[in-house]
């Protein structure tokens, strides 16, 4: 009876590290993602940093140490980054589509951050929905939950 008590609770610390183990690779690939949104402009802003920051940490849970590492690691990969595809086809395996809705959302939250969106930023969008296989309506959606969460009026942006 105690082997297999032992032998359950073994599986379950291996399905918890596994578990961990894959939200902190979803968070280092979404990290990524809102970094490559951050420079699509030409320069990463101390403010979309710390936004960046600021959201994996809470929607991952992540410590300080953790997200300190995440986001210098996403930082390093972006300057030696020559494509994206891979990182899209790593995101779309190990996110479903209501997930990958909610990444997008959060992208939207970086790019609109300055409370403007260039045609360089646009145009990266519209590449990331199609990348991600999410659809024009749903960017759309993502893009004006993602100003009502940040507070910016449909005009402005």
């Amino acid at each position: 009876m105690f082997s297999t008590v032992k032998n359950w609770l073994s599986q379950n610390d291996t399905q918890a590290v596994k578990e961990v183990s894959e939200s902190l690779e979803l968070a280092q690939l979404v990290t990524a993602l809102m970094i490559e949104a951050a420079g699509a402009d030409g320069k990463i802003a101390e403010e979309e940093s710390q936004l960046i920051a600021e959201i994996i940490s809470a929607q991952f849970e992540l410590s300080d140490d953790e997200m300190t590492s995440v986001l210098s690691d996403a930082v390093s990969d972006y300057a030696d980054r020559v494509e994206i595809h891979g990182l899209m086809r790593r995101l779309r395996e190990k996110a479903d589509y209501e997930e990958r809705v909610g990444v997008l959302e959060l992208v939207w939250m970086v790019v609109l951050s300055d409370n403007r969106l260039d045609q360089i930023e646009a145009q990266l969008m519209r590449r990331l929905a199609g990348l991600l296989y999410i659809s024009d309506v749903d960017s759309g959606l993502a893009a004006q939950t993602a100003r009502t969460r940040l507070g910016i009026d449909e005009a402005s942006a």
